[in-house]
């Protein structure tokens, strides 16, 4: 299952020399009207939220406010990779 998401909010968060040390990132689920690549999902559940933390330096800026972002639900057992 494939939802759409939005993202909500970043925010940096710094280490006591003032470097950037993670980022909290918030998104919230899309409405999808009746044939939009969005509808499968959230016509049964139009209502999500997806809360985060990245903490590699290097994916730091990559994930900005108002961008759009697809979140693949696939099954797996506990070890599935």
């Amino acid at each position: 299952m494939r939802l759409k998401m939005c993202i909500e909010s970043v925010n940096r968060r710094a280490d006591q020399d003032g470097q950037i040390s993670a980022e909290e990132i918030s998104a919230r689920a899309v409405y999808g009207q009746e044939g939009s690549v969005n509808a499968q999902w959230s016509k049964w559940t139009p209502a999500g939220h997806l809360q985060f933390t990245v903490s590699n330096p290097e994916a730091f800026g990559k994930i900005l406010p108002g961008q759009f972002y697809f979140v693949d639900l696939v099954p797996t057992d506990k070890d599935g990779i």
